[in-house]
């Protein structure tokens, strides 16, 4: 009962902290999605993203949203749910657009990776940041693939079409926006806050800490040392931290600069479990709703981990 009571305020504390630092960029990725559309110039955005785009066989609206990704994956993820809802992509380019969308946090990566790991274990640092971001590339690579396979060449992509009717100014814009920005936030918000609230007492109670502990254990599975475990452990709690302790045993000797980067791709491929698990529900479902947000979580888990998997176990025999 005392652990009850312990959980409910420490809970909502966090569902706070985690509303607080969700919504408002929801917020700014519908605003600016509804403005865009209003001063008619996602045409003109969305033309440097052109032959990630018209490759795909995705909308020209798709491109904005890519380019704003590199910025904010929520509010570039919430702009691609208000197209969405306003008949402009379909179910399919939704899911092939959200899973291109997650490119960019990958190369964004490097504004907390590279003033680490490169300073802290030299060479083997970049070549993990360079894993990393080539397996991006490559999932990407693969997404674009699957979604000229699947989706039907959009008709615009071949006739471009200029919009009819003035262009309003900005204020009339922004003031034309309020209205379906507001309609689309109560559809958003009204998954996403009880949704977060959930998120928040799975996470005080420990059950993402207890999934933490089993994984730590299934890294004994994997072709790496003995003192690559401690390494996997301290990634559970801070990846600055492992960072920090592989620097010490490749320092000491302990640990080859091979098993260092592999050891440091296992690590990356068990948090990233948990860390897709808390995702679920304060990201994906919260933005793109249960059955939907879901989907596109276990696609983009396959096929990011299961690449990293294929590159953990080449290394390992070649390297």
């Amino acid at each position: 009962m005392d652990g009850t009571v312990e959980i409910v305020p420490a809970a909502l504390g966090l569902s706070f902290e985690l509303l607080a630092r969700t919504v408002p960029i929801v917020v700014i990725g519908v605003l600016i999605a509804e403005i865009l559309i209003a001063l008619q110039v996602t045409e003109r955005i969305a033309s440097v993203a052109y032959p990630v785009t018209t490759f795909s066989h995705l909308p020209r609206e798709c491109g904005a949203s890519f380019l704003l990704a590199f910025v904010s994956p929520q509010a570039a993820d919430a702009m691609l749910v208000d197209y969405y809802h306003k008949g402009m992509i379909g179910r399919g380019e939704l899911v092939v657009a959200a899973l291109i969308n997650s490119f960019p946090s990958v190369v964004m990566h490097w504004r907390y990776l590279v003033p680490v790991y490169v300073p802290l274990l030299g060479v083997y640092g970049a070549i993990y940041f360079g894993i990393l971001t080539g397996i991006g590339f490559l999932k990407t690579g693969i997404v674009m693939v699957a979604g000229r396979m699947l989706l039907l060449e959009p008709p615009e992509s071949r006739t471009p079409e200029r919009a009819s009717g003035p262009t309003p100014s900005v204020r009339e814009a922004v003031r034309a926006s309020f209205r379906p920005t507001a309609r689309t936030l109560r559809r958003i918000l009204g998954i996403m806050i009880p949704t977060i609230v959930a998120v928040a007492f799975l996470a005080e109670a420990g059950v993402f800490n207890a999934i933490a502990a089993y994984l730590e254990g299934a890294s004994r599975l994997f072709p790496i040392p003995p003192e690559g475990l401690t390494i996997i452990a301290a990634k559970f709690g801070s990846y600055i931290a492992a960072a920090s302790l592989a620097s010490g045993l490749l320092a000491a000797g302990d640990m080859a600069g091979r098993d260092i980067v592999i050891t440091l791709l296992v690590a990356n491929l068990l948090t990233s479990v948990v860390t897709y698990l808390r995702w679920l529900g304060s990201f994906y479902i919260a933005i793109f709703g249960p059955r939907r947000g879901t989907e596109i979580m276990l696609l983009s888990v396959a096929l990011q981990d299961g690449l990293l998997l294929v590159a953990i176990f080449l290394l390992a025999w070649f390297w």
